[in-house]
């Protein structure tokens, strides 16, 4: 089990959350499935850290720079999508308007949509304030990295790093349909986001609706909605590579 003063693990106050409600409302601590959410973002952990490994080498050693940051956008994608699926599992299967996970493969790992959850929670925002307010209050940044991930999937859009300081990327693609800002001279220029400041800067806001917003949206929503929690284990942390860097670099 790590440690409080373990470097490489990150405590996780939403896992925490959605087991004491299993526990308390069903007793079965494990009734909520989070498998998939825990093993995304252990994936997107072992991919920021083999972008934020490498952005200070030279421009000529980034051989792999830009595959890997297209990898962290499609990862970061599928993690807001599993918050999704287990968020999901906390209304009846039945309820109506709530959309389900869907697609042909076991249970566990279908698809369900952030931006179909968060429509359904902006319309009933009245009835589920406190899960209503976490999505809202993350909807800026859950668009752009969701734009981002449709351009390189969908949309055939190349993370092109450029030699500068520090060293910066664009998505671009044949359409031209990539950001862009005016010039002194009345043209257009690209716009250029460094590296290291976008990775760090999107854990960090996934850290923070995860881990503080939401979970403590779902605690909330817990208790108005009379669910009965148990304490299920105490200082629930995940570990593993990435984690150490991302706390160094953000003194978490």
């Amino acid at each position: 089990m790590p440690q409080e003063n373990d470097q490489h693990s990150l405590q996780v106050p939403l896992f925490s959350a959605f087991d004491s409600i299993g526990f308390g409302e069903h007793g079965n601590i494990h009734h909520f499935d989070t498998g998939t959410l825990f093993w995304s973002l252990q994936r997107l952990f072992g991919s920021y850290e083999r972008v934020m490994s490498v952005v200070e080498l030279q421009y000529s050693e980034l051989v792999f720079l830009d595959a890997d940051l297209e990898h962290f956008i499609i990862r970061f994608r599928i993690v807001l999508n599993a918050i999704a699926f287990v968020v999901r599992q906390i209304f009846p299967k039945n309820a109506r308007g709530v959309p389900s996970p869907g697609g042909p493969t076991d249970p566990r790992n279908q698809e369900m949509s952030i931006m179909d959850l968060m429509k359904y929670l902006e319309a009933h925002e009245d009835d589920l304030p406190e899960l209503a307010f976490a999505f809202v209050a993350a909807k800026s940044w859950i668009n752009r990295m969701r734009n981002d991930r449709d351009n390189v999937v969908h949309y055939k859009s190349k993370a092109l790093i450029f030699d500068s300081d520090p060293i910066s990327f664009a998505l671009v693609n044949a359409a031209g349909t990539e950001r862009t800002e005016p010039t002194a001279e009345g043209g257009r220029k690209l716009v250029l986001v460094p590296v290291a400041e976008f990775v760090d800067s999107q854990m960090m806001a996934l850290h923070k609706f995860m881990q503080v917003e939401l979970a403590e949206a779902v605690n909330a929503h817990a208790a108005r909605a009379g669910l009965r929690t148990v304490s299920a284990g105490w200082n629930h942390r995940m570990q593993c590579l990435g984690i150490s860097r991302f706390k160094l670099r953000n003194a978490i």
